[in-house]
């Protein structure tokens, strides 16, 4: 297989992998490419991967040590846990776009 097809199929693996969940997959195929092709091009998609995995784990965690009921789930508590919650979801989409901006901008410079 010659490299530009080896890299690309590394990439879709990887995307394959991040779509289906499986994040520490994703991560070191992202790492494998990064090493062929640039860590540059890859280090969003590395990012994300990790912080995937660092919210399933939270995810995890909360719903195995607490069970809210119906009526707990509609409190003002979580009302303003869930909107603090969406906030920064807000704010790491906004990071994440930049960081796109800034990916395609060391491509473009590259070309």
């Amino acid at each position: 297989m010659d490299t530009d097809k080896e890299n690309q199929t590394l990439i879709k693996e990887a995307n394959r992998c991040f779509k289906e969940k499986k994040f520490k997959e994703a991560e070191q195929l992202y790492i494998r490419a990064g090493k062929k092709l640039g860590a540059d091009l890859v280090e969003a998609s590395i990012w994300l991967c990790k912080k995937r995995q660092q919210s399933l784990n939270v995810y995890s965690k909360t719903r195995t040590s607490s069970s809210i009921t119906d009526a707990e789930a509609y409190s003002a508590e979580n009302f303003f846990k869930q909107k603090k919650q969406l906030e920064q979801t807000q704010q790491l989409l906004e990071d994440y776009y930049q960081q796109t901006q800034n990916l395609k901008l060391q491509l473009m410079q590259r070309n």
